[in-house]
This record gives structure tokens, sequence and C-alpha cells, in this order.
């Protein structure tokens, strides 16, 4: 036979359809850009809180403040992070690693609750919340020790959740009875803690 017919031929193509226009992944109209897959590993999994949700579902803007009256805090003018820091300090090689770990080590904010609550910890302005008579310290001292008890209603009754829990209730007792006075103090820690994070994770991505 010889050579088909060009109207043969261009019957022959797949017909219009839902698959026809289908975008390739990393081309100009995709649907959805490929994601880091360091932070698809790690969300929802930070260690120490598996099962816990790392921000919660009653905050309806993820840099702001959420409040136990039901109201939300002022949002930060912070630039969104490829990668949440908290993820990125987890990444690092064990001699730096062990350095976060001597950091917390002697720390009035136990490492457990910087896991739990990472997400919000870092969407949080707390160098602003230290200022003197700054009334962004109560709010936030007040925010996470609700968000301490949602974390805690969350776990199940497990052996695995057992140490876990144990730790969150001591840690929200020590910071309630720590802070309560002075919400200023906890906030200037915690704005050291994350600055001390940043340049750990400098040196670590230095090589230094």
């Amino acid at each position: 036979a010889g050579p088909s017919d060009p109207r043969e031929r261009a019957g022959s193509e797949e017909p219009p359809g839902p698959n026809r226009n289908r975008a390739v992944p990393g081309t100009p109209g995709s649907e959805q850009e490929p994601s880091d897959p360091r932070a698809a590993r790690a969300a929802g999994r930070y260690a120490g809180c598996s099962g816990a949700r790392l921000a919660p579902a009653a905050v309806s803007h993820p840099l702001a403040v959420p409040w136990p009256g039901g109201g939300l805090g002022p949002p930060l003018s912070r630039s969104p992070r490829s990668m949440a820091q908290w993820q990125e300090v987890q990444g690092l090689a064990n001699t730096h690693l062990e350095q976060v770990h001597q950091l917390y080590a002697g720390s009035a904010l136990p490492m457990a609750v910087r896991q739990c609550l990472a997400a919000w910890i870092e969407s949080q302005n707390w160098r602003q919340a230290a200022e003197p008579l700054s009334s962004h310290a109560q709010m936030l001292f007040h925010s996470l020790l609700v968000l301490l008890g949602e974390r805690l209603g969350s776990l199940g009754s497990g052996h695995e959740d057992f140490m876990l829990k144990h730790n969150l209730r001591k840690a929200q007792r020590d910071l309630q009875a720590e802070f309560e006075k002075k919400p200023e103090r906890l906030a200037n820690l915690v704005a050291n803690l994350l600055q001390e994070e940043r340049r750990i994770l400098r040196l670590g991505q230095a090589g230094g």
C-alpha cells in the first residue's frame, strides 16, 4: 500500500480530551511546580512530635498570632522561606547538630516545645515582642501555652506518646511559672535561640 492519506494520519492522532493538554512538570502552564524533596520528607513529622500538626487549624494567617479569645495578633512582615528553619536544622551534619542540642540543653524552652510548635514559633516576631512594655509578649506567651495544651490534647494514649506528653505537660507548667509575670523574657529567649540556630545553620552550610 502507498503512503497513507494525510487526513487518515490526522484522524489517528490522539483526540482532544482531558489528557490532551496535560502540562509537563517544570514547564510553563504546569499546575504545580516540583516541591523540595527535603521539605516533603520532613513536613508533618518533626522528630519527637510525630502525629501532631505543625500549625493549628484555627490560625487563618500563617504569620498571625493565635489569641485564646479567638482573635489574631498582627501579621509579621517576614519573607516566606523555602524550607522551615527547624527542618534545615535537622538536616545538619552531626557536628553542628550537636551544637543545637547543647543550645537547648540548658534552655528554659525545651527542645520538645521547639519541635512541636516549630512552624508557629518561626512565624512570630519575638524580637519585637521582647521590647520593654510590649503587649505583644503577653499575647505570644498565652498563645504558646494554649497551643501546648492543644498539642497535648491531640496526642494519643499509646506508649509512643507517653514520654512526649510528660515532657510537654512539664514544659507547660515550667514556662508558666517562669515567664507569667515577665513574658518579655520568654520573647527575648526565643529570639536569641532562633538567632543562634541561624548562626549554626550558616556555619553548617558553609562547611565551617
